[in-house]
């Protein structure tokens, strides 16, 4: 089921987030947790297919977010180095720092859980991640992604001349009806992985 929509006006955003995210809320727990286990193995998959895919970004999902934490266990116990995203004080300043079984977490800006790092902690250099999940609040099949609209996942890989594979994680159910709105400093997905399976956009992933 994919939800429909008429415009593809970038000033239509605000609607279209308040549109997916409800649809996005009235998911039933017991689906999510099935959604979940199915997403996993595809991630699996999807994952063990990138060779290179040794330092991956994670995200620690809200309440209504695909929930990574099943494969998260699992990438830990296949010796995968994982970094979580902390949104920094300056305004749309983020970076990310490892995420180990023995990691602390708190609760950072808009509530968010995050590693809790020291003053002195070092995050990784954008360029030396290999895969990066990023959470989404809608796709389409051009490999377009609807975010909650801070911008932080677009400015963190603009920083960087080389960029991980960038795979969106949802439910199928986030999938748009038509390509969604697009501003220029938008950065598309390689592949979205749903309960329905994996999808690559343009060139497939080496």
């Amino acid at each position: 089921m994919t939800l429909q929509y008429q415009s593809s006006d970038p000033a239509q955003k605000p609607a279209l987030r308040r549109l997916f995210k409800q649809q996005r809320q009235g998911l039933s727990a017991h689906l999510r947790d099935e959604h979940h286990q199915n997403i996993m193995q595809h991630l699996n998959r999807l994952v063990a297919e990138q060779v290179d895919a040794h330092h991956i970004a994670v995200y620690l999902a809200t309440h209504d977010e695909a929930d990574l934490q099943p494969w998260i266990e699992s990438a830990w116990s296949n010796a995968k180095r994982l970094y979580a995203p902390v949104v920094g004080k300056t305004e749309g300043q983020m970076a990310f720092y490892p995420l180990t079984e023995a990691t602390p977490l708190r609760q950072g800006r808009f509530k968010l859980r995050e590693p809790a790092v020291e003053d002195n902690a070092l995050a990784i250099a954008p360029q030396h991640l290999d895969v990066a999940l990023v959470p989404l609040l809608a796709f389409d099949l051009y490999g377009q992604r609807l975010g909650m609209g801070g911008g932080f996942y677009d400015r963190y890989f603009a920083k960087s001349a080389r960029r991980p594979k960038i795979i969106g994680i949802g439910y199928e159910l986030q999938l748009a009806e038509h390509r969604l709105p697009t501003e220029p400093w938008d950065i598309a997905l390689d592949a979205v992985v749903t309960e329905n399976g994996a999808r690559a956009f343009g060139a497939q992933l080496a």
